[in-house]
């Protein structure tokens, strides 16, 4: 922790002051999960929740350390010593220790880098259900923007310092305010704006409209009001869906989701959902 060069942090109408106004480092209503994994080397998983949880009855700390060590999947290395652990099972107790006594004010720096993606999930569905039984919020900070958008209640998007955009993670992906901001969260592709002259509802650039890969699907027929022809070029498995990339009359090469291959070199109209 460090003292402010400028500025200040107002938290429940109280300032929070740095190192140079407190005996103890930090506040006692937050908990931060940092890159560093801060944990007990030389004590035990049990031992590392247990420490974060002086002054509770044994009983409720019994019950506590359990559910925690569930929801950080855990519970099978209690009695191992804590240097002993892998670098993502020392990330995960390091959730532990944060959300052991829930704190009103979760920080989390890039707290998932080491776990696959269904434990992300579990992890903050229990994080999220922490946050509404204790009215506490979260700050939770990340450079990969599917985290962002999936675990978000307001997203604040920041360049050098500086607040680009903060809105509801579905209305930034649906409504961008940039292209640059549009990039963050998946492919998107700026198309001439003649040709939705006849479309509501398109986000444009100038003149150019943004659409996404999802936003285009195989047309049965040729629309008025939306008539992109184009050639399939090739077809990339992706598990669930086939992504098929074609080439537009003016050469350029988009892709969109389709549930089965197509040919190469044949001849296709796209339609575009709005």
């Amino acid at each position: 922790m460090v003292d402010l060069q400028q500025g200040e942090i107002i938290f429940e109408n109280d300032k929070v002051l740095g190192p140079s106004f407190n005996l103890i480092p930090g506040h006692s209503e937050m908990k931060l999960v940092s890159q560093e994994n801060r944990i007990l080397e030389n004590h035990t998983v049990k031992e590392n929740i247990a420490d974060c949880l002086s002054g509770y009855t044994n009983e409720y700390k019994i019950e506590r350390i359990d559910e925690v060590l569930k929801a950080v999947d855990l519970k099978k290395f209690s009695q191992k010593k804590a240097n002993l652990l892998s670098s993502g099972q020392r990330q995960r107790l390091s959730i532990a220790r944060a959300i052991a006594e829930f704190p009103k004010l979760l920080l989390l720096d890039e707290p998932f880098s080491n776990l696959d993606f269904s434990r992300r999930d579990l992890l903050f569905t229990f994080i999220r259900k922490n946050l509404k039984q204790n009215k506490s919020s979260c700050i939770y900070i990340t450079h990969h923007p599917n985290e962002a958008i999936r675990y978000a209640d307001q997203l604040i998007i920041m360049e050098e310092g500086k607040i680009m955009e903060q809105n509801h993670p579905e209305k930034i992906y649906k409504q961008p305010k940039s292209v640059e901001i549009a990039k963050l969260f998946g492919s998107i592709y700026l198309i001439d704006k003649k040709l939705f002259s006849n479309v509501d509802g398109m986000i444009c650039f100038k003149e150019k409209c943004l659409i996404r890969p999802e936003q285009l699907y195989l047309s049965t027929e040729k629309k008025k009001s939306v008539n992109i022809s184009a050639t399939v070029e090739t077809t990339f498995f992706s598990g669930y869906r086939y992504d098929i990339q074609v080439r537009l009359a003016n050469k350029k090469i988009i892709c969109f989701n389709h549930h089965e291959p197509l040919p190469e070199k044949k001849k296709i109209v796209l339609s575009v959902l709005v």
